[in-house]
């Protein structure tokens, strides 16, 4: 009798419950399976895997606009340049005061370039600490020049409607940080020179810029509203010789009107005709205009003084 154990011709699923080990060759078709599956899964969705890992770009700092509060102009107390070169204790908590409500925000606490508003701007704030990198540099002038120009390319904004005493202050105050250059007096006969700091500073009136934006708006809508309403009247014109010489004498009509709202409207009669004589292209007319009589244009001037009052 043969005592060989037959071979199986079919997997008995039951007795290989009963021996978990004989489940293990099973394992590696497995893997491969759920591999493929994976890869195919990748594959298909590789485009919005890679839009959804790709990293957020940093603000463009140049696109930055920074609000300017409404103030009334005027001249600066002169600065006494021998607090510049020997700040009082006054005078440096004073910077402070100013140094947090203006520059703290960007430039961190301690001026390390690590407030929580530079944490997204391209490139990073200035980092008062380090030497190297600057560019106005770190001498007195060159940092008074940073505040007052600013550095568009960095994203530095300028300071320029702060009063200069501030400026300073702040200067001085961030020079307490670390160990800056000493200051000479031919940087502060500099200064002094470029920007009057010992006579005061003529400080020009300030809008904020939504308003200054509106204020453009709103005047270019009405010189183009008057431009338009003369073009209108002068069209309806009949029987009116100003507006008759104008017709024959207009290369743009929308230029002659402009011009003399925006220029020649507070002209004598005699300015206006020499100018438009000497130049007639320059306002809009045609050169034939420069062979009118002065009676003509006396005519063509008359009329626009009517229509664009």
């Amino acid at each position: 009798m043969n005592t060989k154990k037959k071979l199986e011709d079919e997997i008995n699923f039951r007795d290989m419950l009963k021996n978990p080990l004989r489940l293990f060759g099973w394992v590696f078709p497995i893997i491969i399976v759920v591999m493929i599956g994976l890869g195919v899964y990748y594959v298909k969705n590789l485009s919005l895997i890679s839009l959804n890992t790709q990293p957020v770009n940093a603000p463009d700092t140049t696109n930055i606009k920074k609000e300017v509060a409404l103030k009334l102009g005027g001249i600066t107390p002169a600065i006494d340049m021998a607090v510049i070169k020997n700040p009082t204790k006054e005078f440096i908590a004073k910077g402070k005061t100013l140094y947090d409500s203006n520059c703290k925000s960007c430039h961190g606490d301690n001026g390390l370039g690590d407030g929580s508003a530079g944490a997204m701007l391209n490139p990073k704030p200035r980092n008062f600490h380090t030497v190297d990198g600057w560019t106005n540099g770190r001498t007195i002038d060159k940092m008074y020049k940073t505040l007052q120009e600013g550095i568009i390319k960095n994203g530095m904004a300028a300071y320029e409607y702060l009063p200069s005493g501030d400026r300073m202050a702040i200067i001085s105050y961030i020079r307490t940080f670390v160990e800056f250059p000493p200051i000479k007096d031919e940087e502060l006969a500099s200064l002094d020179q470029t920007y009057q700091l010992s006579k005061g500073t003529v400080v020009p009136n300030t809008i904020p810029v939504a308003t200054a934006e509106k204020k453009l708006s709103d005047e270019n809508y009405a010189a183009v509203k008057k431009i338009s309403e003369a073009k209108q009247f002068l069209a309806a014109s009949r029987e009116n010789i100003g507006a008759e010489l104008i017709k024959k004498s207009a290369q743009d009509v929308d230029k002659v009107i402009s011009s003399f709202i925006n220029g020649m409207q507070n002209q004598s009669v005699d300015n206006f005709a020499s100018l438009v004589t000497a130049n007639p292209l320059n306002y809009g007319f045609k050169p034939t205009v420069s062979r009118y009589s002065k009676d003509d244009l006396a005519q063509i001037y008359s009329y626009l003084k009517t229509v664009t009052m």
